[in-house]
C-alpha cells in the first residue's frame, strides 16, 4: 500500500536509525527506540503537555467567571461553556483513539494543539455566549480530548520496563501545570482583561504543538499503524472487500469493549468521574456554605494540588514493580478517595477535618488516571491500548456531564451539600468495586511488544505479539 509505504519511511528520531525492523523475517526483531534516550525526550514532551492540560482545568473556572462579566448571562447557561471545556477533553477519546490508530499520536497531539488555539481565539471574538460555548466549550474541548488520549498512549509505545514510572512522571504535569501556571493565568487575566486574556491562553497552548512535533513515532507505533491501514478501505481493492475492512476495524473496537476487563473499567471510569466532577464543581460552595472563607477553600484546594504531585508519581513508581499487582493497587486508591469523601461532611465542620480530608484526595484522586495504562494492558496488548483508553476516556466523559446536571437537580429539590458529596463518595466505592472485580479475571503479560511477520508481495500477514528483552 502507498500510504502503508509512507508511514515506514516517515523521518525518524535519531535513535530510531538504530532499530533494525525487517519485514523478511519472523524471528525477533531489535526495537532499539523503546526505552532510550528518545522515549526520554518524548516523556519530556507529554509531561510539558500534561502541564498543559493541568492549566486548562485550572483555567476553566476563570474562563466561566470572564464570561459572566463579558455576556451577563445566567449563570446555569454560562456554565456549560466551563463544564463542555473540562467534560469534552474525556468524551473526546474515541476520536483520540481513531486519530492515533490511524496517523499516529504525533498527529493527534499537534491536532488537539491546533483546536485549542482556535477555540480560545475565536473566544476572544465571540459575540455572545452561546457562540462562545462552541469555541471554548466545545472546540477547544474536543482539542483537549484528541491531544490527552494521545499524549499517555505515545507514552505506552515509547517504554516497556519503565513504562508505569515513566506515566507517572509524565501526569505529575497535571499538578505542576497548576501550580505554576495558576498564578500566571491570574495575573494575565488582570492585566488584560477578558480579550487579552484568551489570545495570551492561546498562545499559551501553542506549546503542545512543539511538544507534539517531537514525539515521532517508533518502531512499536509504526507496526501498529501499518497493522490498522490493513483494516480499512482503499481505493484499490474491490467494493466486498473495502466493506470486510470496515466491518474488521469497527470489530476490533467492539472486541475491545466486550472484554470483561475492560468493560468493568469503563464502568469503574463513568462512576469515577461522576465522583471527581462533583466534588470539584461543588467544593468552594460547600467550604463556604460550612463558614469558611473563600481564601481558606483556596488553600485547601492547593494542598490537594501539591499532594497530587505525590500521589501520581507514588503510583507511577510502585506500578513499575513487578511483584505490585496494578489492578489491586488502582483499586485500592480510589476506594480510599471515596471512603475519605464519604467520612469528609462529618468532619468539615473543623478546620483541620478540611486539611486531613484534602490530603486524602491529594494522595489518591490521581494515582488511578496513572495505572490506566497498566490496568488496560492486563487485558489487552499494545496494539490496542490506544482503543482502550479511549473507551475509557468516554465512559468518563459522560460522568463528568451527567453526574453535576443530576447532582444539580438534587440540589434543586431539597437536597442538601452533604447529602451530594456522600453520594459523590459512593460513587467513587462503586468505581473501586467495578475495577477490583477485575482482579478475578483471566490476564496476560504486558511484556510484549509487536512484531512483523514476513510480507508475501501485497498480501500483509496479520502482526504477532512476540516477547522480547530490551537491552
Amino acid at each position: 500500500m502507498e500510504f502503508q509505504q509512507d508511514v515506514n519511511n516517515e523521518e525518524r528520531t535519531p535513535l530510531e536509525k538504530k532499530t533494525k525492523i525487517s519485514g523478511t523475517t519472523p524471528d525477533l526483531q531489535t526495537h532499539g527506540d523503546v526505552d532510550t534516550g528518545w522515549s526520554w525526550i518524548i516523556l519530556t514532551a507529554c509531561f510539558g503537555n500534561f502541564c498543559l492540560f493541568g492549566c486548562a482545568q485550572y483555567a476553566s473556572g476563570i474562563i466561566h467567571s470572564l464570561l459572566l462579566e463579558r455576556y451577563g448571562a445566567s449563570v446555569y447557561i454560562t456554565s456549560w461553556a466551563g463544564s463542555l471545556h473540562v467534560s469534552l477533553i474525556s468524551l473526546a477519546g474515541p476520536l483520540s483513539s481513531a486519530i492515533s490508530d490511524r496517523y499516529s499520536c504525533r498527529v493527534a497531539i499537534v491536532t488537539g494543539g491546533c483546536m485549542y488555539i482556535s477555540g480560545y481565539i475565536l473566544t476572544a471574538i465571540a459575540p455572545t455566549v452561546q457562540v462562545a460555548i462552541v469555541t471554548c466549550g466545545v472546540i477547544s474541548g474536543i482539542g483537549g480530548g484528541i491531544a490527552y488520549s494521545a499524549n499517555t498512549v505515545i507514552i505506552s509505545y515509547n517504554f516497556r520496563k519503565r513504562r508505569m514510572l515513566g506515566i507517572g512522571v509524565a501526569h505529575t504535569g497535571i499538578g505542576v501545570g497548576v501550580l505554576v501556571l495558576a498564578p500566571l493565568l491570574q495575573f494575565l487575566r488582570e492585566l488584560y482583561g477578558s480579550f487579552g486574556f484568551f489570545l495570551m491562553l492561546a498562545g499559551i497552548f501553542a506549546n503542545m504543538i512543539t511538544f507534539g512535533m517531537v514525539c515521532f513515532p517508533n518502531s512499536v507505533e509504526r507496526i501498529t499503524l501499518n497493522k490498522n491501514l490493513n483494516s480499512l478501505p482503499t481505493k484499490e481493492r474491490p467494493i466486498s472487500s473495502n466493506r470486510l475492512s470496515v466491518c474488521s476495524f469497527f470489530n476490533k473496537y467492539w472486541e475491545v469493549f466486550t472484554n470483561r476487563g475492560i468493560f468493568c473499567l469503563c464502568v469503574a471510569n463513568f462512576f469515577y468521574s461522576v465522583s471527581l466532577f462533583v466534588l470539584y464543581l461543588y467544593f468552594p460552595t460547600f467550604i463556604m456554605y460550612r463558614g469558611f472563607t473563600a481564601t481558606e477553600a483556596a488553600f485547601f484546594l492547593s494542598i490537594s494540588g501539591i499532594l497530587n504531585i505525590f500521589g501520581r508519581l507514588g503510583a507511577g513508581i510502585l506500578a513499575n514493580i513487578q511483584t505490585v499487582n496494578i489492578l489491586l493497587l488502582y483499586s485500592t486508591t480510589i476506594v480510599l478517595f471515596g471512603l475519605g469523601t464519604i467520612i469528609y461532611p462529618f468532619i468539615a465542620s473543623y478546620f483541620a477535618g478540611h486539611v486531613v480530608y484534602f490530603v486524602v484526595l491529594g494522595f489518591f484522586m490521581g494515582p488511578c488516571n496513572v495505572l490506566t495504562t497498566g490496568a488496560s494492558l492486563e487485558f489487552v496488548s499494545v496494539e490496542k491500548i490506544a482503543i482502550a483508553i479511549g473507551l475509557q476516556l468516554g465512559f468518563g466523559g459522560i460522568g463528568a456531564t451527567i453526574g453535576p446536571i443530576i447532582t444539580g437537580l438534587f440540589l434543586d429539590n431539597g437536597g442538601t451539600y452533604e447529602q451530594a458529596i456522600i453520594i459523590a463518595g459512593s460513587c467513587a466505592v462503586l468505581a473501586a468495586i467495578c475495577s477490583g472485580i477485575t482482579i478475578c479475571f483471566n490476564q496476560h503479560s504486558d511484556n510484549t511488544v509487536l512484531d512483523i511477520p514476513e510480507n508475501e508481495g501485497e498480501n500483509h500477514n496479520m502482526l504477532k505479539i512476540k516477547d522480547i528483552e530490551i537491552t
